[in-house]
């Protein structure tokens, strides 16, 4: 299993977010070494403190989120990723000083930020559906009670057709699946109005069609079963 690509922070956030969406076990050693990674790229000091470089070849041009919606400006780009390594760390569970340090270090710089009070403004929409994915992977009680607050902001944006206004559907859905909350429950029922139509669609057959295509299929399956809604696993 390739995780740690060494010069690229996308492809080693991808395809460790990857592993933990389809469940697959990562080694202890694997996990020590991608952590070291992820640490060794984050700024330490200065008004980005917190935040993680990306390598000199990486493009800063636009990013895609994990179900491929693209984000376009810098502002997205650069705290998405942000948002991501810090919700990865928090997935990996080190017993590690290093890594509460880091965590640290990003929490401070992301509270600092329009999209962690809820921010439903252009590509923030998008920040604020990672940022409470982030929340939901903390387990604390101070995260449990803002995503409770970042969830009824949340309701109040239905469209009345199964969406949100302006939220990114597929990783919305991706978020709601990472709690167990009530309310988020209730956007998912709010939400399968959409999963038949969807799930007959024509799918690229690329990864991120699959990931979109997976998400749906389990959400649909569970609610045939009055198993729903489940978490979709660590992911």
């Amino acid at each position: 299993m390739t995780i740690v690509h060494p010069t690229s922070l996308s492809d080693t956030l991808e395809s460790a977010m990857e592993a933990f969406f389809y469940q697959k076990s990562i080694p202890p050693q694997l996990r020590n070494n991608l952590v070291t990674m992820l640490i060794n790229r984050q700024i330490q000091s200065g008004s980005n403190a917190g935040s993680f470089i990306p390598f000199a070849s990486e493009s800063q041009n636009q990013s895609r989120m994990f179900t491929g919606e693209v984000l376009r400006t810098e502002f997205a780009v650069r705290n998405i990723q942000l948002i991501e390594v810090a919700r990865l760390l928090a997935l990996l569970e080190m017993d590690n000083p290093d890594v509460a340090k880091a965590l640290l270090l990003s929490d401070r710089h992301m509270d600092l930020l329009c999209y962690s009070k809820f921010c439903a403004k252009g590509e923030c929409k998008s920040l604020t559906i990672a940022y409470m994915r982030y929340l939901a992977s903390l387990h604390t009680d101070d995260a449990a009670s803002r995503l409770d607050q970042f969830l009824t902001s949340l309701a109040s944006y239905h469209d009345g057709k199964g969406k949100w206004h302006g939220f990114p559907y597929y990783y919305t859905l991706l978020m709601l699946s990472d709690t167990d909350h009530p309310i988020a429950a209730d956007e998912l029922e709010y939400a399968s109005s959409l999963f038949e139509r969807l799930s007959h669609q024509v799918w690229s057959g690329d990864r991120y069609s699959n990931r979109c295509q997976s998400i749906l299929y389990r959400f649909s399956a569970r609610s045939e079963h009055d198993a729903y809604p489940l978490l979709l696993g660590e992911y």
